[in-house]
Protein backbone atom coordinates (compact mmCIF):
# COMPACT_ATOMS: atom_id res chain seq x y z
CA UNK A 1 0.00 0.00 0.00
CA UNK A 2 2.96 2.49 0.81
CA UNK A 3 4.62 1.44 -2.35
CA UNK A 4 1.44 2.55 -4.41
CA UNK A 5 1.38 5.80 -2.14
CA UNK A 6 4.83 6.37 -2.98
CA UNK A 7 4.25 5.66 -6.68
CA UNK A 8 1.25 8.10 -6.41
CA UNK A 9 3.13 10.97 -5.35
CA UNK A 10 6.07 9.97 -8.27
CA UNK A 11 3.08 10.03 -10.97
CA UNK A 12 1.76 13.38 -9.33
CA UNK A 13 5.37 14.58 -10.12
CA UNK A 14 5.95 13.69 -13.53
CA UNK A 15 2.39 14.96 -14.08
CA UNK A 16 2.85 18.40 -12.74
CA UNK A 17 6.28 18.70 -14.67
CA UNK A 18 4.82 18.13 -17.90
CA UNK A 19 2.19 20.56 -17.55
CA UNK A 20 4.30 23.38 -16.38
CA UNK A 21 6.39 22.43 -19.58
CA UNK A 22 4.31 21.93 -22.43
CA UNK A 23 3.34 18.83 -23.93
CA UNK A 24 6.16 16.57 -25.94
CA UNK A 25 6.11 14.56 -28.44
CA UNK A 26 3.79 11.83 -27.73
CA UNK A 27 5.38 8.34 -27.49
CA UNK A 28 4.27 5.74 -28.96
CA UNK A 29 4.28 2.51 -26.05
CA UNK A 30 4.19 2.71 -22.20
CA UNK A 31 7.77 2.25 -21.98
CA UNK A 32 8.79 4.90 -24.36
CA UNK A 33 6.33 7.40 -22.32
CA UNK A 34 7.88 6.54 -18.72
CA UNK A 35 11.22 6.74 -20.00
CA UNK A 36 10.54 10.43 -21.40
CA UNK A 37 8.93 11.37 -18.33
CA UNK A 38 12.10 10.51 -16.60
CA UNK A 39 14.26 12.10 -19.42
CA UNK A 40 12.24 15.15 -18.89
CA UNK A 41 12.77 14.55 -14.50
CA UNK A 42 16.37 14.16 -15.46
CA UNK A 43 16.08 17.81 -17.56
CA UNK A 44 14.13 19.83 -14.80
CA UNK A 45 16.40 18.55 -11.79
CA UNK A 46 18.39 21.36 -11.62
CA UNK A 47 14.79 23.63 -12.12
CA UNK A 48 12.71 21.99 -8.84
CA UNK A 49 13.84 20.76 -5.18
CA UNK A 50 12.88 17.35 -4.82
CA UNK A 51 13.92 16.85 -1.03
CA UNK A 52 9.93 16.94 0.32
CA UNK A 53 10.08 13.79 -2.50
CA UNK A 54 13.18 11.56 -0.48
CA UNK A 55 11.71 13.23 2.48
CA UNK A 56 8.23 11.46 1.84
CA UNK A 57 10.01 8.65 0.71
CA UNK A 58 12.15 8.06 3.92
CA UNK A 59 9.81 8.62 6.01
CA UNK A 60 7.87 5.56 3.83
CA UNK A 61 11.05 3.54 4.51
CA UNK A 62 11.21 4.39 8.53
CA UNK A 63 7.51 3.29 8.55
CA UNK A 64 8.24 0.19 6.97
CA UNK A 65 11.22 -0.80 8.97
CA UNK A 66 9.12 0.41 12.56
CA UNK A 67 6.03 -1.73 10.88
CA UNK A 68 8.25 -4.75 10.91
CA UNK A 69 9.76 -4.24 14.30
CA UNK A 70 6.48 -4.12 15.60
CA UNK A 71 5.26 -7.15 13.59
CA UNK A 72 8.09 -8.73 14.91
CA UNK A 73 7.65 -7.90 18.86
CA UNK A 74 4.08 -8.42 18.22
CA UNK A 75 4.98 -12.08 16.52
CA UNK A 76 6.90 -12.84 20.01
CA UNK A 77 4.35 -11.45 22.06
CA UNK A 78 2.12 -14.21 19.89
CA UNK A 79 4.88 -16.90 20.51
CA UNK A 80 4.91 -16.21 24.38
CA UNK A 81 1.30 -16.62 24.32
CA UNK A 82 0.90 -19.77 21.78
CA UNK A 83 3.85 -21.14 24.67
CA UNK A 84 1.52 -20.38 27.43
CA UNK A 85 -1.59 -21.45 25.93
CA UNK A 86 -0.40 -24.80 24.62
CA UNK A 87 1.71 -25.57 27.95
CA UNK A 88 -1.63 -24.90 29.57
CA UNK A 89 -3.80 -27.34 27.43
CA UNK A 90 -1.39 -29.91 27.25
CA UNK A 91 -1.97 -30.15 30.94
CA UNK A 92 -4.86 -29.80 30.81
CA UNK A 93 -5.54 -32.30 28.10
CA UNK A 94 -3.02 -34.80 30.21
CA UNK A 95 -5.08 -33.86 33.54
CA UNK A 96 -8.83 -34.34 32.12
CA UNK A 97 -6.93 -37.98 30.28
CA UNK A 98 -6.20 -39.16 33.78
CA UNK A 99 -9.21 -38.34 35.46
CA UNK A 100 -11.24 -40.16 32.84
CA UNK A 101 -8.91 -43.26 33.02
CA UNK A 102 -9.47 -43.01 36.64
CA UNK A 103 -13.26 -42.73 36.35
CA UNK A 104 -13.37 -45.52 34.00
CA UNK A 105 -11.47 -47.78 35.95
CA UNK A 106 -13.93 -47.22 38.68
CA UNK A 107 -16.89 -47.61 36.55
CA UNK A 108 -15.18 -50.81 35.47
CA UNK A 109 -14.20 -52.14 39.16
CA UNK A 110 -17.93 -50.78 40.17
CA UNK A 111 -19.45 -52.89 37.53
CA UNK A 112 -17.80 -55.92 38.29
CA UNK A 113 -18.88 -55.64 42.67
CA UNK A 114 -22.52 -55.40 40.89
CA UNK A 115 -22.40 -58.03 39.20
CA UNK A 116 -20.74 -59.81 42.06
CA UNK A 117 -23.47 -58.36 44.64
CA UNK A 118 -26.06 -59.63 41.87
CA UNK A 119 -24.74 -63.12 41.56
CA UNK A 120 -24.42 -63.57 45.71
CA UNK A 121 -28.18 -62.05 45.97
CA UNK A 122 -29.25 -65.07 43.79
CA UNK A 123 -27.21 -67.67 45.56
CA UNK A 124 -28.70 -66.55 49.05
CA UNK A 125 -32.24 -66.58 47.66
CA UNK A 126 -31.39 -70.25 46.02
CA UNK A 127 -30.31 -71.21 49.60
CA UNK A 128 -33.28 -69.46 51.13
CA UNK A 129 -35.64 -71.47 48.75
CA UNK A 130 -33.61 -74.70 49.77
CA UNK A 131 -33.58 -74.16 52.73
CA UNK A 132 -37.52 -73.66 53.26
CA UNK A 133 -38.12 -76.43 50.94
CA UNK A 134 -36.01 -78.41 53.37
CA UNK A 135 -37.40 -76.94 56.55
CA UNK A 136 -40.98 -77.74 55.22
CA UNK A 137 -39.97 -81.73 54.48
CA UNK A 138 -38.42 -81.81 58.14
CA UNK A 139 -41.58 -80.32 59.58
CA UNK A 140 -43.33 -83.42 57.62
CA UNK A 141 -40.72 -86.22 58.56
CA UNK A 142 -41.28 -84.78 62.36
CA UNK A 143 -45.22 -84.86 62.27
CA UNK A 144 -45.30 -88.44 60.56
CA UNK A 145 -42.85 -89.56 63.00
CA UNK A 146 -44.85 -88.43 65.30
CA UNK A 147 -47.80 -90.40 64.31
CA UNK A 148 -46.18 -93.56 63.73
CA UNK A 149 -45.06 -93.29 67.08
CA UNK A 150 -47.90 -92.70 68.42
CA UNK A 151 -49.67 -95.10 67.11
CA UNK A 152 -46.58 -98.14 67.77
CA UNK A 153 -47.04 -96.74 71.30
CA UNK A 154 -50.37 -97.19 71.51
CA UNK A 155 -49.92 -101.01 69.73
CA UNK A 156 -47.47 -101.72 72.66
CA UNK A 157 -49.20 -100.45 75.53
CA UNK A 158 -52.79 -101.95 74.10
CA UNK A 159 -50.28 -105.51 73.70
CA UNK A 160 -48.85 -104.90 76.95
CA UNK A 161 -52.52 -104.30 78.53
CA UNK A 162 -54.16 -107.80 76.94
CA UNK A 163 -50.96 -109.42 78.10
CA UNK A 164 -51.05 -108.49 81.93
CA UNK A 165 -55.28 -109.31 81.51
CA UNK A 166 -54.28 -112.53 80.11
CA UNK A 167 -51.65 -113.31 82.90
CA UNK A 168 -53.69 -111.65 85.51
CA UNK A 169 -56.40 -114.14 83.98
CA UNK A 170 -54.33 -117.49 83.84
CA UNK A 171 -52.69 -116.91 87.09
CA UNK A 172 -55.82 -117.41 88.94
CA UNK A 173 -56.76 -120.34 87.29
CA UNK A 174 -57.33 -122.92 89.88
CA UNK A 175 -60.15 -125.38 88.22
CA UNK A 176 -58.93 -128.21 85.16
CA UNK A 177 -62.65 -127.23 83.88
CA UNK A 178 -63.16 -123.91 82.30
CA UNK A 179 -66.35 -121.80 83.07
CA UNK A 180 -67.78 -120.26 80.18
CA UNK A 181 -66.67 -116.43 81.25
CA UNK A 182 -62.76 -117.60 81.12
CA UNK A 183 -63.54 -119.18 77.80
CA UNK A 184 -65.20 -115.93 76.68
CA UNK A 185 -62.36 -113.71 78.05
CA UNK A 186 -59.88 -116.05 76.51
CA UNK A 187 -61.26 -115.76 73.27
CA UNK A 188 -61.63 -111.57 73.70
CA UNK A 189 -57.85 -111.97 74.63
CA UNK A 190 -56.62 -113.91 71.44
CA UNK A 191 -58.52 -111.38 69.64
CA UNK A 192 -57.23 -108.85 70.52
CA UNK A 193 -54.03 -109.81 70.98
CA UNK A 194 -54.12 -111.08 67.00
CA UNK A 195 -55.53 -107.47 65.81
CA UNK A 196 -52.53 -106.14 67.05
CA UNK A 197 -50.05 -104.86 64.76
CA UNK A 198 -46.85 -105.12 66.08
CA UNK A 199 -44.92 -107.01 63.03
CA UNK A 200 -41.31 -107.37 64.84
CA UNK A 201 -43.07 -108.65 67.51
CA UNK A 202 -45.96 -111.08 66.11
CA UNK A 203 -43.40 -114.36 65.90
CA UNK A 204 -43.38 -114.57 69.73
CA UNK A 205 -47.03 -113.56 70.36
CA UNK A 206 -48.46 -116.02 67.73
CA UNK A 207 -48.04 -119.16 69.63
CA UNK A 208 -49.73 -117.44 72.58
CA UNK A 209 -52.78 -116.64 70.30
CA UNK A 210 -52.71 -120.07 69.31
CA UNK A 211 -52.64 -121.47 72.57
CA UNK A 212 -55.64 -119.24 74.08
CA UNK A 213 -57.83 -120.42 71.49
CA UNK A 214 -56.59 -124.19 71.95
CA UNK A 215 -57.43 -123.74 75.58
CA UNK A 216 -60.95 -121.99 74.85
CA UNK A 217 -62.04 -124.87 73.01
CA UNK A 218 -60.38 -127.50 74.65
CA UNK A 219 -61.77 -126.42 78.11
CA UNK A 220 -58.60 -127.16 79.59
CA UNK A 221 -56.42 -125.80 82.69
CA UNK A 222 -53.53 -127.71 82.23
CA UNK A 223 -51.41 -126.30 85.29
CA UNK A 224 -48.01 -127.61 83.39
CA UNK A 225 -49.33 -125.89 80.00
CA UNK A 226 -50.52 -122.95 82.07
CA UNK A 227 -47.59 -122.38 83.51
CA UNK A 228 -45.43 -122.80 80.13
CA UNK A 229 -48.22 -120.16 79.00
CA UNK A 230 -47.37 -118.02 81.92
CA UNK A 231 -43.87 -117.86 81.04
CA UNK A 232 -44.10 -117.41 77.35
CA UNK A 233 -46.51 -114.36 78.56
CA UNK A 234 -44.16 -112.94 80.80
CA UNK A 235 -41.28 -113.17 78.00
CA UNK A 236 -43.59 -111.62 75.60
CA UNK A 237 -44.38 -108.79 78.12
CA UNK A 238 -40.83 -107.89 78.78
CA UNK A 239 -39.83 -107.97 75.37
CA UNK A 240 -42.60 -105.76 74.20
CA UNK A 241 -41.48 -103.83 77.26
CA UNK A 242 -37.81 -103.45 76.22
CA UNK A 243 -39.18 -102.90 72.72
CA UNK A 244 -41.62 -99.78 73.91
CA UNK A 245 -38.90 -99.08 75.84
CA UNK A 246 -36.64 -98.45 72.93
CA UNK A 247 -38.90 -97.55 70.71
CA UNK A 248 -39.72 -94.05 73.06
CA UNK A 249 -35.89 -94.22 73.05
CA UNK A 250 -35.46 -93.99 69.53
CA UNK A 251 -38.26 -91.68 68.52
CA UNK A 252 -36.93 -89.14 71.63
CA UNK A 253 -33.40 -89.49 70.18
CA UNK A 254 -34.18 -89.03 66.27
CA UNK A 255 -36.96 -86.18 67.15
CA UNK A 256 -34.16 -84.29 69.45
CA UNK A 257 -32.11 -84.43 65.99
CA UNK A 258 -35.01 -83.51 64.05
CA UNK A 259 -35.12 -80.61 65.79
CA UNK A 260 -32.08 -79.25 66.49
CA UNK A 261 -31.53 -79.55 62.47
CA UNK A 262 -35.06 -77.41 62.19
CA UNK A 263 -33.72 -74.44 64.99
CA UNK A 264 -30.40 -74.56 62.10
CA UNK A 265 -33.38 -74.18 59.26
CA UNK A 266 -34.79 -71.30 61.34
CA UNK A 267 -31.94 -69.54 62.30
CA UNK A 268 -30.39 -69.98 58.75
CA UNK A 269 -33.63 -68.81 57.40
CA UNK A 270 -33.70 -65.77 59.56
CA UNK A 271 -30.19 -64.69 58.90
CA UNK A 272 -31.07 -64.78 55.01
CA UNK A 273 -34.43 -63.06 55.27
CA UNK A 274 -33.74 -59.98 57.89
CA UNK A 275 -29.38 -59.88 57.44
CA UNK A 276 -28.17 -61.67 54.31
CA UNK A 277 -30.48 -60.67 51.73
CA UNK A 278 -31.17 -57.22 52.95
CA UNK A 279 -27.77 -56.32 53.22
CA UNK A 280 -26.64 -57.55 49.75
CA UNK A 281 -30.26 -55.30 48.28
CA UNK A 282 -28.40 -52.16 49.60
CA UNK A 283 -25.16 -53.29 48.58
CA UNK A 284 -26.49 -53.20 44.99
CA UNK A 285 -28.74 -50.03 45.53
CA UNK A 286 -25.74 -48.45 46.57
CA UNK A 287 -23.55 -49.64 43.63
CA UNK A 288 -25.99 -48.74 40.96
CA UNK A 289 -26.34 -45.15 42.82
CA UNK A 290 -22.37 -45.34 42.48
CA UNK A 291 -22.29 -45.95 38.96
CA UNK A 292 -24.62 -42.94 38.14
CA UNK A 293 -22.57 -40.94 39.77
CA UNK A 294 -19.33 -42.37 38.29
CA UNK A 295 -20.56 -42.17 34.74
CA UNK A 296 -22.20 -38.23 35.06
CA UNK A 297 -18.67 -37.91 36.48
CA UNK A 298 -17.19 -39.81 33.41
CA UNK A 299 -19.35 -38.07 31.01
CA UNK A 300 -18.06 -34.43 32.04
CA UNK A 301 -14.29 -35.46 32.09
CA UNK A 302 -15.08 -36.64 28.92
CA UNK A 303 -16.68 -33.28 27.68
CA UNK A 304 -13.87 -31.65 29.48
CA UNK A 305 -11.22 -33.47 27.84
CA UNK A 306 -13.06 -33.54 24.45
CA UNK A 307 -13.39 -29.29 24.50
CA UNK A 308 -9.95 -28.78 26.11
CA UNK A 309 -8.35 -30.85 23.05
CA UNK A 310 -10.32 -28.94 20.61
CA UNK A 311 -8.66 -25.72 21.80
CA UNK A 312 -5.08 -26.72 22.20
CA UNK A 313 -5.77 -28.17 18.43
CA UNK A 314 -7.66 -24.68 17.70
CA UNK A 315 -4.46 -23.15 19.51
CA UNK A 316 -2.03 -25.29 17.15
CA UNK A 317 -3.99 -24.36 13.94
CA UNK A 318 -4.37 -20.85 14.61
CA UNK A 319 -0.25 -20.58 15.64
CA UNK A 320 0.61 -21.77 12.35
CA UNK A 321 -1.67 -19.38 10.44
CA UNK A 322 0.03 -17.06 12.63
CA UNK A 323 3.29 -17.92 11.58
CA UNK A 324 1.98 -17.95 7.90
CA UNK A 325 0.98 -14.18 8.60
CA UNK A 326 4.18 -13.38 9.74
CA UNK A 327 5.97 -14.52 6.81
CA UNK A 328 3.69 -13.18 4.43
CA UNK A 329 4.56 -9.85 5.94
CA UNK A 330 7.90 -9.76 6.32
CA UNK A 331 8.07 -10.61 2.73
CA UNK A 332 5.72 -7.87 2.32
CA UNK A 333 7.95 -5.53 3.91
CA UNK A 334 10.91 -7.16 2.78
CA UNK A 335 9.55 -6.47 -1.08
CA UNK A 336 8.53 -2.76 -0.35
CA UNK A 337 11.69 -1.92 1.02
CA UNK A 338 13.27 -3.14 -2.32
CA UNK A 339 10.79 -1.50 -4.01
CA UNK A 340 11.70 1.72 -2.69
CA UNK A 341 15.26 0.91 -2.95
CA UNK A 342 14.78 0.40 -6.37
CA UNK A 343 12.73 3.52 -7.30
CA UNK A 344 15.57 5.97 -5.72
CA UNK A 345 17.94 4.25 -7.73
CA UNK A 346 15.55 4.59 -10.72
CA UNK A 347 15.15 8.55 -9.55
CA UNK A 348 19.08 8.97 -9.10
CA UNK A 349 20.13 7.33 -12.53
CA UNK A 350 16.93 9.80 -14.18
CA UNK A 351 19.00 13.04 -12.40
CA UNK A 352 16.16 13.85 -9.41
CA UNK A 353 18.50 13.59 -5.85
CA UNK A 354 17.97 15.37 -2.67
CA UNK A 355 19.29 19.33 -2.43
Amino acid sequence: MRTFILLGLLSLTFAVTISNQGTLTNPTSRVERIMTKFMQLSEMSTQFNFNKLFDAIDQLSAQLKQSEVDENNLFDADFAQYVEDQAFYTDLVTFYTAEVAQHTEDLRSLNNHLESYQQQLTQRQEELDRTQKQKAQLEETIRQNEITYNKQITDFNTAIDVLDQAIQLLSGLRNPVLIQTEQDQLKTLATKLNSINLKNHRVLYQPIVDIFMQLAQNNLANQDLLKKVLNMLNGLRNSLDGGRNALTSNYNSERASNLELLESYNKKIDALVNEVIPMLQDLIANTIEQIKVKTELLNNAQANLDEAKETLQFIEDRWVKRKAQHAALLAEYEKEQALIAQTITVLQRGGVRRQ
